[in-house]
């Protein structure tokens, strides 16, 4: 009887212990490759001493209040043209390009080489500004991360942010 119960207590510690690892290492939502990376806002900008090379995007997005992102950007298109849009909602359809290009980015943090405080900017510097914050504005667990992009991966971005201006602005009427 007593070595029964001595190996029915050996399985059940050995079941705890492996319950116990496969906690500790599951997977957080959007850390890894094999769950959907939750995002509420996308930023991304440049300022350069050329009018025609400047730009700002923005998109907030709540995916569990559908037409609530907005989307709001300034840019010069290649003919010169002004194009303007402030807080213009978006949907989840309009966003599934933007979405499908974040699912791909390595979204880890990193360590700022260098706090803005320090550097000195010369008036006729270019400076650029991109983040994407993870999480939702349900779980308010949100943090804002920046990848470290190629250029071909901001030529991309922009591609798709263009793109989303052309669809939402012909929505609009703009």
């Amino acid at each position: 009887m007593h070595s029964k119960l001595w190996k029915i207590t050996k399985m059940l510690l050995t079941v705890l212990v492996l319950l116990t690892v496969n906690i500790g290492c599951a997977p957080v939502q959007g850390e890894d490759k094999m769950t959907h990376v939750e995002w509420s806002t996308f930023y991304m900008s440049r300022n350069h001493q050329f009018r025609t090379l400047c730009y700002r995007f923005e998109v907030n997005y709540d995916p569990f209040k559908e037409g609530q992102g907005t989307f709001s950007c300034v840019f010069v298109d290649k003919n010169g043209k002004n194009c303007l849009l402030s807080s213009v909602e978006v949907t989840s359809e309009d966003l599934a390009e933007l979405d499908a290009f974040i699912q791909k980015l390595p979204l880890t943090e990193q360590e700022q080489k260098q706090k803005q405080t320090d550097m000195l900017f010369a008036h006729d510097a270019t400076t650029k500004g991109f983040y994407i914050t993870l999480g939702s504005y349900k779980n308010k667990n949100r943090r804002k991360v920046t990848p470290q992009l190629s250029s071909m991966q901001q030529d991309e971005a922009m591609d798709i942010l263009k793109r989303l201006y052309v669809k939402v602005s012909k929505r609009e009427g703009k």
